[in-house]
């Protein structure tokens, strides 16, 4: 997981460079993915300004920008794998709730370490609703290639659902701690581990941009 930490901030949370793209009625998913980083730079960049006394406000509104783009029900679902299926609509619910902080506890402290690295558009794939979209994130002389996946909404937004970086995927990653705990132990042990990891942590994002996230 901690592999993952200042990476998929950097990917979701830094300025994005698109080379070639050509001009579409439609926003592609590489764009779509543009338009939001593009959004929460300037709020990364006040995030990490020591004269401002508005931190709290500014991590709110990058936690919302970030659900507006992030998918966490299919994020959710795909990390579970076979035995989401096995949970009743009520359990799927709690599930994705309690997911959604267990990813902001994890990833969100890592907001103010941005430093200015740049993500750079490489080239998308779409095949019917689904995309890879290739970037390369820029760290000082480091070039880090990163696939983001995303999917396409009945509303026309290409939502992120995985990203996989230095060969290990985020759903990957968190599907197979899952699958160990449970067929080790229980459904229930992994929720009582996200639970203790939430502890305290209240959920940043608004009700509206949370709701958007969790009915693609």
């Amino acid at each position: 997981m901690k592999r993952f930490g200042r990476l998929f901030l950097v990917l979701l949370l830094s300025g994005i460079a698109v080379e070639g793209v050509r001009a579409q009625t439609v926003l592609s998913p590489g764009q779509q993915l543009q338009e939001t980083v593009e959004k929460v730079t300037g709020i990364l960049i006040r995030l990490n300004d020591d004269s401002r006394n508005d931190a709290r406000k500014q991590m709110r509104l990058l936690c919302d920008a970030v659900h507006e783009r992030f998918s966490l029900a299919e994020t959710a679902r795909l990390s579970l794998a076979d035995h989401w299926e096995k949970r009743t609509d009520t359990q799927k619910t709690a599930f994705i709730a309690l997911f959604g902080r267990f990813l902001e506890s994890v990833y969100l402290p890592w907001a103010d370490r941005y430093n200015g690295e740049q993500v750079v558009f490489v080239r998308e794939k779409i095949a019917n609703n689904r995309a890879l979209v290739h970037v390369r994130v820029h760290h000082g002389m480091l070039r880090i290639p990163v696939t983001v996946r995303m999917h396409l909404t009945g509303a026309g937004q290409w939502m992120v659902y995985d990203v996989t970086a230095f060969g290990v995927s985020l759903v990957g990653n968190l599907k197979a701690q899952f699958n160990h705990i449970i067929n080790r132990h229980s459904y229930d042990k992994v929720i009582r581990i996200m639970e203790e990891k939430t502890a305290g942590h209240t959920s940043c994002a608004n009700s509206s941009a949370a709701a958007g996230c969790c009915l693609d």
